[in-house]
C-alpha cells in the first residue's frame, strides 16, 4: 500500500533546515509538501521504497543537500540538472545504471556517492571508490567533468552529421547543376550543328526563310486537315458498318418470312399454331403479317409464272416461224 504523507506530517519532520523523511516506506516523493517548506534545504529520503523520481522533483530548487541512498532508484530524471543549487548528493546503494547528461550542469556539486550501483565500467572508473570525503569530492568533480565532455562530444557529433548532410545536399545540388549545364551545352551544340547543316543545303529558287516558315505553317495546317479527314473517314466507316448491319437484318428477316410462308404451304396447321403462340407471347399481329406476306408472294409467283409463260410462248412462236421459213426455202431450192 502506498504511503502518502500529509503536509502536517511533513512539517513535523522538519527541524531547522533539515527535513528527515527516511525510513517512512515512501514509494512516491511528496513533492508538493516539500516545496511548501522553503526552509528545507537539507532533505533526507534515504531507506525508502523509491523506484523513480517524478519529473516535478526538479522544482525543489531550494535543496542543497539531498540523500537518496538505500532506495531502489533505477535512474534519475533527464532534467535533474536543473537543481543548480545542489552541492551534496548521496545515491549510495540504488539500482542506477546510467546518469542523465544534464548532471553535467550541476556546477555547484561538491560531494557525490555512487557506490553500490550497477554503473557501466566507464562511469564506475571515473567515479572512483568514494570511501572518504576527499574521494567523494573527487567523484563529484570527475562525474560532472566527464558528463560535460560526453555532452560536448555528442553535440559535436550531431553537428558533424548535420554538416555532412548539408555537404551531401550541396554536392548533389552542384552535381545536378553541372549535369543540367552539360545537357544545355550539348543541346546548344546540336542546335548549332543543325543550323549549319540547314545553311549548307542549296536553297531552291524563289524560296527564302519566310517561305520555310510558311511551309512549316502549311505543314501544321495539312496535319490538321489530315486529322479532319481521318475523323471523317472514321464516321464514314461507322455509317457503312451500320448500313451493313441493317441490310443483314433485313435479309435475315426476309429469309425467315419466306421460310415461314413455304412451311405454311406444307404444314399449314402447325404454322398457324406456331404463329398464334408467338403472337400471344409478343403481342404482335404476326398472323396478319403472315397472311399479307403470303398473298403478296402468291401474287408475285403468279406474275412471274405469267411472264415466264409469255416468254416461252414468244420463244416457241419465234422458233416455229424460223423453222418453217427454213424448211420452205430448202424445198424451193430442191
Amino acid at each position: 500500500m502506498t504511503i502518502k504523507l500529509k503536509l502536517k506530517d511533513v512539517r513535523d519532520k522538519l527541524k531547522d533546515d533539515t527535513l528527515d523523511l527516511s525510513l517512512c516506506d515512501l514509494e512516491e516523493v511528496p513533492v508538493r509538501e516539500i516545496a511548501s517548506l522553503r526552509k528545507a534545504t537539507n532533505v533526507n529520503l534515504s531507506t525508502n521504497l523509491l523506484v523513480s523520481l517524478p519529473v516535478t522533483f526538479v522544482t525543489l530548487k531550494q535543496i542543497v543537500k539531498l540523500d537518496l541512498s538505500r532506495n531502489m532508484l533505477v535512474e534519475l530524471p533527464e532534467n535533474f540538472g536543473e537543481m543548480t543549487q545542489l552541492k551534496h548528493l548521496d545515491l549510495y546503494a540504488n539500482k542506477i545504471s546510467r546518469l542523465p547528461l544534464s548532471l553535467s550542469e550541476l556546477k555547484n556539486l561538491r560531494w557525490l556517492d555512487l557506490k553500490e550501483n550497477p554503473l557501466t565500467e566507464a562511469v564506475a572508473s571515473v567515479a572512483g571508490p568514494c570511501s572518504n570525503m576527499r574521494e567523494c569530492q573527487a567523484c563529484a568533480r570527475n562525474i560532472v567533468s566527464y558528463l560535460s565532455n560526453v555532452k560536448l562530444h555528442i553535440e559535436e557529433e550531431k553537428l558533424r552529421r548535420l554538416n555532412n548532410v548539408a555537404s551531401d545536399a550541396d554536392k548533389e545540388v552542384t552535381g545536378t547543376k553541372r549535369e543540367n549545364k552539360r545537357k544545355r551545352k550539348k543541346n546548344t551544340e546540336k542546335e548549332k550543328s543543325n543550323g549549319d547543316k540547314i545553311d549548307s543545303l542549296p536553297q531552291r529558287e524563289g524560296c527564302s526563310q519566310d517561305n520555310n516558315d510558311s511551309v512549316r505553317l502549311t505543314g501544321s495546317s495539312s496535319d490538321r486537315a489530315s486529322t479532319r479527314k481521318s475523323s471523317r473517314s472514321t464516321g464514314t466507316g461507322l455509317c457503312r458498318s451500320l448500313t451493313c448491319v441493317i441490310v443483314w437484318l433485313f435479309l435475315v428477316s426476309l429469309l425467315l418470312t419466306l421460310t415461314l410462308i413455304l412451311l405454311s404451304w406444307r404444314y399449314e396447321r402447325q404454322t398457324d399454331i406456331l404463329l398464334q403462340n408467338v403472337q400471344t407471347f409478343s403481342g404482335l399481329p404476326l398472323k396478319n403479317y403472315h397472311r399479307q406476306a403470303t398473298d403478296y408472294l402468291q401474287g408475285v409467283i403468279k406474275f412471274a409464272t405469267a411472264q415466264i409463260k409469255f416468254i416461252i410462248d414468244v420463244a416457241s412462236n419465234f422458233y416455229r416461224a424460223q423453222f418453217e421459213n427454213g424448211t420452205s426455202k430448202t424445198g424451193k431450192e430442191l
